[in-house]
């Protein structure tokens, strides 16, 4: 048995999301506030029983900001069982789950609604014709006080879609709300127990002071485990040890140190208060004398290395040591309750790779438990990522004041998603977290395009939102099929050359020589390559093409950067005649003269050295390629806000980007600094029609919304 699928309504950040897994392993990935602990979180209001039972009756803090007026709001949290088989263990939970259709489903839920008397006064105010305003009024006095928590089970109703909660909830615009009496119960399930003596659940939460965890009464995964082995100890071992703490106690308290200070303090009593109103003090030692006691003293000493005797405190072990101690002993808590008879063991473990090395992260997550049980890891790490399986990944992307969540491998066929997760290495992953990406040819693109970004706006693609990855010639679509309305909501631009010459050719092929065949053959290649790019970008608008007219090189000259390609000759020439000559060649305004001679540049030093050379002489006045400024744009709509656009410009102002002319158009830096960002923008662009920002900005309005 395991979840298929998990709903969330209005709690926290989540407005609305859908999370699919499967059997084994799943993660959830995304950013930093993208949602991943609310989800563990409310999968355990679910299946955990370590949570005190009055963590059911939620907060008004956890409904969803993004809904904006929560009074008389429902949280709804469900989960859907598949496998429920008819086994013995299994009768109870799929009779309180599981659907009366014949199948092995059922599903589990936990509501958060106003309490009865509060509903049905809602209903009377709807059957009485009374005002939805008026109604807004009385729901306006209601406090989390007057709600109540219920689990049910059966329920076959998408809690996620609108119409299915307006007829449970109410339509809240309107003022119209259902009759309690005749609640729905296909829709919301029948009430029922919590369902946690049936199941496992052991949660290993994100560790930021193992130290202080380790030691705590109620947080320490050690205690948790010696919980309840007293009972198993002999009980000849038990009283002998029992008696050895006796008798220790008893010396202690006899020492002749100790008898003088309990004196002292008496004296000082009888001769402060005298000796009517002064207690009788003694002091003793207080070891513990029962063995369940004397088992939460017990401590967790540790080594440097397996072939070494020392052993010493916990608080000296790095962050790291001391994590995958605690790791250890949380997951040997879910092996000893996978012995249990519980029917379906979940292990929760949130962000494993804190202060974790990289290698023993992709370890880790290697050998987790995979058989008779489910696993949920939440991670923002790359390498754990990396290492999952895309088919079992959900996505979580903060948007705006809620979270969404994708699943990038939904609706692909197997052979599909596999080829993507035997792409997506420990860099190449970071397109699951970004909020664009950037797909390039090869490792020229991926050296020169972020180089250009930050030389020409200040800013790195990642300080954008954006992820640079190379393909490495590798199709395109084999990665950018995960980027679509049924899998993440990402925009994608696909960058990659056209092939097309940049010299003559003649009519026919007869006649041509080594070079007029090459770039023959290259621009078929390239022509073929486009038309198959737009073919598959055509029906999807997450995703789009911006070819090189030619390739990244001429296209990067023909943009106007003679002089940066002019000045990697300079340092790596060594011949003056010979620099010479390629510099004339170079700033031959004829493409055909220059564009042959950047060619031979980057095949002389090899295009991803060339493209290293060319990084370092980039500056605010290199000019970007339009078909850059495009894709940057597709990928960054939406994620830029004029804040950040206006913070360009200041950049490319106090850089001098702006010749003379246009700067003397505009008022003073401090003047600039203190205007609105639109404001500043309109300006600007009126200013500096022609400026790498002002094409950007044209280029990133004219972006539909998605």
């Amino acid at each position: 048995m395991h979840i298929s699928e998990l709903r969330i309504r209005n709690f926290r950040n989540f407005r609305a999301a859908r999370f699919r897994f499967h059997r084994g392993v799943n993660t959830l990935i995304g950013e930093n506030g993208s949602g991943k602990t609310n989800a563990l979180y409310a999968l355990r209001l679910l299946l955990d029983d370590t949570l005190q039972r009055r963590a059911a009756f939620l907060r008004e803090s956890d409904f969803c900001r993004a809904m904006g007026n929560w009074k008389g709001q429902w949280i709804a949290i469900a989960v859907d069982f598949e496998e429920l088989d008819p086994c013995e263990g299994c009768q109870l939970l799929k009779h309180t789950t599981g659907h009366m259709n014949g199948t092995d489903s059922g599903c589990y839920t936990l509501l958060f609604r106003p309490q009865l008397q509060v509903r049905k006064h809602l209903h009377e105010l709807t059957v009485s014709g009374t005002a939805p305003t008026a109604i807004r009024e009385y729901l306006d006095t209601l406090t989390t006080d007057e709600y109540e928590a219920i689990f049910t089970g059966r329920a076959a109703a998408d809690i996620l879609d609108d119409v299915v909660y307006a007829s449970v909830a109410g339509d809240f615009e309107n003022g119209i709300f259902p009759d309690p009496d005749q609640e729905d119960q296909l829709a919301i399930g029948v009430r029922t127990p919590p369902i946690h003596g049936e199941i496992s659940c052991t949660f290993a939460p994100a560790v930021r002071d193992v130290i202080s965890d380790l030691r705590g009464y109620r947080s320490s995964p050690l205690l948790a485990l010696l919980r309840g082995t007293e009972s198993t100890i002999r009980i000849e071992d038990a009283e002998r040890i029992v008696k050895a703490v006796a008798d220790l106690n008893d010396d202690i308290s006899s020492l002749k140190e100790i008898k003088e200070i309990a004196t002292g303090i008496q004296s000082t009593l009888h001769s402060t208060v005298g000796y009517t109103y002064a207690p009788l003090v003694g002091i003793e030692s207080a070891l513990p004398d029962r063995i369940d006691k004397l088992l939460q003293r017990l401590d967790v000493k540790v080594g440097d290395t397996a072939d070494s005797d020392y052993r010493g405190d916990l608080a000296e072990q790095s962050l790291g040591g001391a994590n995958l101690i605690y790791l250890a002993l949380k997951l040997l808590e879910f092996e000893l309750k996978l012995s249990s008879d519980r029917v379906a063991h979940f292990l929760l473990i949130e962000e494993p790779e804190a202060h974790i090395h990289t290698h023993i992260q992709k370890t880790l997550f290697a050998n987790q438990p995979a058989t008779g049980t489910q696993v949920i890891v939440s991670t923002h790490s790359t390498h754990i990522s990396s290492a999952a399986k895309i088919r079992s990944v959900n996505v979580l992307a903060q948007k705006g004041d809620h979270a969404e969540v994708y699943q990038p491998a939904l609706g692909l066929e197997i052979g599909a998603a596999q080829r993507v997760e035997r792409y997506l290495d420990a860099v190449r992953s970071t397109l699951l977290f970004a909020k664009g990406v950037l797909l390039v040819e090869g490792t020229a693109e991926l050296l020169l395009i972020p180089s250009m970004l930050q030389a020409a706006f200040g800013l790195l693609p990642d300080e954008m939102g954006l992820s640079v990855i190379s393909m490495d010639s590798a199709f395109f679509e084999h990665v950018a099929t995960i980027f679509h309305d049924d899998r993440l909501h990402r925009r994608c631009s696909i960058i990659t050359d056209h092939d097309q010459p940049f010299f003559a050719l003649g009519e026919s092929p007869e006649g041509d020589g080594k070079e007029q065949k090459h770039a023959r053959a290259a621009a078929d290649a390239g022509e073929q390559r486009r038309t198959a790019l737009e073919v598959f970008c055509i029906l999807n608008p997450w995703v789009s093409v911006f070819l090189a007219k030619h390739t990244l090189e001429v296209d990067f000259l023909a943009a106007g950067n003679a002089s940066e390609i002019c000045a990697v000759i300079g340092d790596n020439y060594s011949r003056t005649a010979a620099a010479t000559k390629a510099v004339t060649a170079v700033r031959d305004v004829d493409l055909s003269v220059s564009g042959r001679e950047v060619v031979r540049l980057a095949n002389k030093f090899g295009k991803g050295w060339f493209s290293l050379l060319l990084a370092e002489k980039l500056g605010v006045n290199t000019r970007l390629p339009s078909y850059i400024i495009r894709a940057v744009a597709f990928a960054a709509a939406g994620s830029l806000t004029d804040d950040v656009l206006a913070r360009i410009g200041l950049f490319r102002i106090e850089r001098g980007a702006l010749d003379d002319g246009t700067r003397a158009e505009l008022p003073e830096l401090e003047k600039l600094q203190a205007l609105p960002a639109d404001e500043f923008l309109e300006l600007f662009q009126r200013v500096a029609d022609e400026d790498n920002l002002s094409a950007f900005i044209r280029a990133l309005r004219e972006q539909p919304a998605l």
